[in-house]
């Protein structure tokens, strides 16, 4: 194993410290835009200089709406505080003195869905005991965050459905915030289609953030044409999706080629699996295949190559035999010699 060391040759004065608990506890699980909005607060925490939520935004090369989602998530970390002014925008904002800092637990938790409980039933929201979660400090972090997400203040409506989803639906924090960022990023505002989603994320057993994710990812155009492709309608496995995902995340390939992929595998083998598609795929991506005529192009080149090599092998296997007659030395005659055979061949007779 190589050992790394490093060295500073910074001017202590122009280096911004670090916690190590930051690095240790919170860096490696966060979002990497989520950690450059702390740094750049925390490399500004000692000059008190004013700027907007804006001009952060314009810097870090995000949405002011995203800007807002690191804000709350290092907020529901414990790690940062922030207050509003009333006309909506950030008023001040506090890093948490990390030796001091102390895991916050929730006073009363949201209540789980037992394994063995019947889904709940797609009705209008019920009502929740408001009471019974005054002591819930999640709640009025749940509500101002929506607050923001929607840039107006809630409806009855719209409390009411947020905290049957929290406190009957038993969604944690984050997967509530999740659910309402996917909703309104998708333009679906309205209190029915957030509850209507909420429930059937429950009945298909949701109930991590990450399980919402490849939830989303199994309706995408890219699982759908995976599924058409290769005839089957069965979600597929964990594995399965971080293998599919690759092919776009890693490999950038297209729908079309994808699709092009997983039609050769059901071809070449009768039996379509994801690891075949990723071999070809891989195969694919190493020679520059962009369009669905450049792997046709590789295949036909490739099926050549094979055929080549068959052969090849064939001629090793099973070499002709040679012919003893045409191997015995021929003589060459000359015009008179030729004639004096004839000559000696007439005489006998």
């Amino acid at each position: 194993m190589c050992t790394i060391g490093l060295i500073s040759k910074s001017n202590p004065n122009t280096v911004t410290e670090i916690p190590n608990r930051f690095i240790d506890e919170f860096m490696v699980e966060a979002n990497g835009t989520y950690v450059k909005v702390y740094l750049y607060l925390l490399r500004h925490l000692e000059e008190g200089m004013d700027f907007s939520v804006s001009e952060i935004a314009e810097l870090l090369d995000c949405t002011e709406n995203f800007l807002f989602k690191a804000l709350n998530y290092w907020t529901r970390q414990g790690i940062l505080e922030y207050t509003m002014s009333g006309n909506g925008t950030v008023e001040s904002i506090n890093l948490v003195d990390l030796a001091d800092y102390r895991p916050k637990t929730r006073a009363v938790a949201a209540p789980q869905r037992p394994a063995a409980q019947k889904p709940a039933p797609k009705t209008a929201v019920q009502k929740v005991d408001i009471d019974a979660m005054a002591d819930d400090e999640n709640v009025p972090f749940i509500l101002s965050t929506l607050e923001q997400y929607f840039a107006r203040p809630l409806s009855r409506e719209e409390s009411d459905t947020a905290l049957y989803i929290y406190g009957g639906l038993g969604f944690s924090c984050d997967l509530l915030l999740f659910l309402y960022e996917k909703c309104i990023d998708a333009g679906k505002t309205s209190s029915k289609y957030i509850n209507k989603t909420a429930l059937s994320w429950h009945e298909n057993g949701i109930i991590t953030v990450k399980d919402a994710e490849n939830h989303l990812l199994q309706s995408s155009e890219l699982f759908k044409a995976v599924r058409e492709e290769f005839g089957t309608k069965d979600p597929f496995g964990s594995t399965e999706i971080s293998t599919i995902r690759s092919w776009v995340d890693d490999l950038h390939m297209s729908i079309e080629l994808i699709r092009y992929a997983c039609a050769q595998t059901k071809l070449n083998t009768g039996k379509p699996t994801i690891a075949y598609a990723n071999k070809t795929l891989i195969g694919l991506h190493e020679k520059g295949a962009k369009t669905i005529e450049d792997a046709e192009r590789i295949n036909q080149l490739h099926k050549e190559e094979n055929e080549k090599k068959r052969k090849a092998s064939v001629s090793k296997t099973n070499p002709q035999k040679k012919n003893l007659f045409l191997d015995f030395p021929q003589r060459e005659y000359s015009a008179e010699a030729m004639a004096e055979i004839e000559k000696r061949m007439r005489a006998r007779k």
